[in-house]
């Protein structure tokens, strides 16, 4: 497991990419599990984050099976 730190946010914690066999991130991003933060994107693909979200977004899947989604934390 690797993580690849990407940002620090405003309180001064380290947002990271989580890297096994899979991007755990993503993973669950594209799963509907997790939202993707555009400015805590850093230097990650946010494209793929973007991409993965809209999908997810498109077919009411996880966060996004209840009408307009859930709101974000």
């Amino acid at each position: 497991m690797t993580l690849l730190p990407q940002t620090v946010d405003r309180y001064g914690c380290t947002a990271a990419e989580v890297i096994g066999e899979v991007n755990l991130n993503l993973a669950m991003v594209d799963d509907g599990q997790a939202f993707a933060y555009r400015k805590d994107l850093g230097e990650c693909d946010a494209r793929e984050y973007l991409d993965a979200e809209y999908r997810v977004f498109r077919h009411c899947f996880g966060v996004w099976q209840f009408p307009g989604g859930i709101t974000r934390p």
